[in-house]
């Protein structure tokens, strides 16, 4: 990658190509936008409203709070006074946590979290984020230092579907330099954090040391490419190869066959573990590999083993290999699901609610004293016990405000109209469109 001196028309007419290559950018018309008032996301910001402007789209500016430096609502202020200029809807969202370890990393997963559930609110399906290709320099960086392994190496995506939203980075093939000169030409204002130069942050430091190392930059840029190819591939491998392997069953688990321990190499193992655990367990993390290191010698030993891991159980027989997602995970997780709507439970399950009120979602563990539940439990009890008492525990229950109870993966309804007017499907864990799952 060469850091040439771009044409602002250049620059607007790249980005304008990514941004309709992909087929949902024809459909979609709320979008929604990560700034924080420095360069990148300002410089995105400004492309992206000229863009929306000319495609009839809809831009919605999410900027996030972290409330860890005083000065950090001057920042949120200048990003909503240039949003009243290229008018479009600002969201401001405050951060109240301030953990006392690991703050970086908490906070940005904080960021992401927070923004996702905005957007699912206000029905955006997808949100734009400023990513260069420093960042991708950067983080390659600290991933060799910290040891990755090879999956870990292809640090940052264009697309990625995560937190129920797609992310995607429009500007991964533009540098730091680059973005920095656009905004000079075209005089966008931008606010400096003071904490990407503080040396006490290990990107900091490896900020400063690659701006002195040109040549070593854009070599790292160039092998995360190499690497992002060589993840592709096993991903598609696995894909193609596994899924004769294991079978998802609707109740949201997973039967995988021992025999994968010995017909596969371990690390294609290990990557089908981590990627099962991470999409069941419905973590904003992966399960650290030295973990699945172990299980893996205690499988390969032919022992029978129980794991919990992710979120999820994991028991390992002599046949078979289950993944169950646990129950203490989901113990106080109740949602509400507006009439003719549509949402998400706990990343397993779509439900679609097509009568003419709110009803609530629950996981049936929790109402294991309900009368009608046991009523309906003891008439059925060998085909329900037919389904481990993990699986049960952690499937979605549905209430109607008059308390009416329906368990579409047991067939229990207190109403037979329920269930035609609330439906229940089962997402595939391993088949989402933009699976970049690392």
């Amino acid at each position: 990658m060469q850091n040439v001196k771009l044409k602002y028309s250049d620059f607007e007419k790249k980005v304008h190509q990514t941004l309709n290559k992909y087929y949902f950018t024809k459909y979609e018309k709320h979008y929604g936008v990560a700034v924080s008032g420095g360069p990148d996301s300002m410089l995105l910001l400004y492309v992206l409203s000229r863009w929306a402007n000319q495609e009839g789209k809809f831009l919605n500016v999410f900027s996030f709070d972290h409330n860890l430096r005083k000065k950090s609502l001057n920042e949120i202020l200048f990003v909503e006074k240039a949003c009243k200029k290229l008018k479009c809807n600002f969201i401001k969202i405050k951060w109240h946590e301030k953990p006392k370890t690991r703050i970086m990393e908490q906070a940005r997963v904080a960021r992401y979290t927070h923004i996702a559930k905005k957007c699912i609110e206000k029905n955006i399906k997808t949100l734009f984020l400023g990513h260069h290709a420093d960042d991708i320099a950067e983080t390659l960086s600290m991933r060799i230092i910290n040891n990755s392994y090879l999956e870990g190496l292809c640090p940052i995506f264009e697309l990625r579907e995560i937190f129920n939203i797609k992310l995607f980075r429009p500007l991964l093939c533009f540098t730091k330099k680059q973005i920095l000169q656009l905004n000079s030409k075209k005089k966008i204002q931008f606010i400096n954090d003071p904490s990407n130069s503080n040396d006490k942050y290990f990107r900091s430091k490896i900020r400063k040391t690659l701006h002195n190392e040109i040549e070593l930059k854009y070599n790292l840029i160039k092998a995360a490419s190499i690497f992002c190819n060589i993840r592709k591939y096993n991903e598609k491998f696995i894909k193609e190869k596994f899924k004769y392997d294991y079978f998802y069953r609707n109740e949201g688990f997973l039967e995988v066959k021992r025999d994968v321990f010995k017909k596969y190499p371990k690390f294609l193992v290990l990557i089908f573990l981590r990627i099962a655990i991470f999409r069941l367990g419905n973590k904003n993390y992966f399960s650290k590999l030295e973990i699945l290191e172990r299980l893996y010698f205690n499988a390969s030993q032919e022992k029978n083993i129980t794991y919990s891991l992710g979120g999820c159980i994991l028991v390992i027989n002599k046949k078979k290999i289950f993944i169950f997602r646990e129950y203490n995970d989901l113990e106080k997780k109740t949602q509400l699901l507006p009439d003719n709507n549509a949402l998400i439970w706990d990343n397993r399950f779509k439900i679609i609610n097509k009568t003419n009120e709110t009803v609530k979602i629950l996981p049936l563990g929790s109402i294991l004293s309900n009368s009608f539940y046991n009523k309906n439990f003891k008439m059925n009890k060998k085909r329900i016990k037919m389904l481990p008492f993990q699986v049960r525990k952690t499937l979605p229950v549905i209430f109607t405000l008059e308390g009416l109870l329906y368990v579409p993966h047991l067939d229990i309804c207190e109403l037979n109209s329920l269930e035609n007017s609330i439906k229940s499907h089962t997402i595939d864990f391993f088949n989402k469109k933009y699976d970049n799952i690392i």
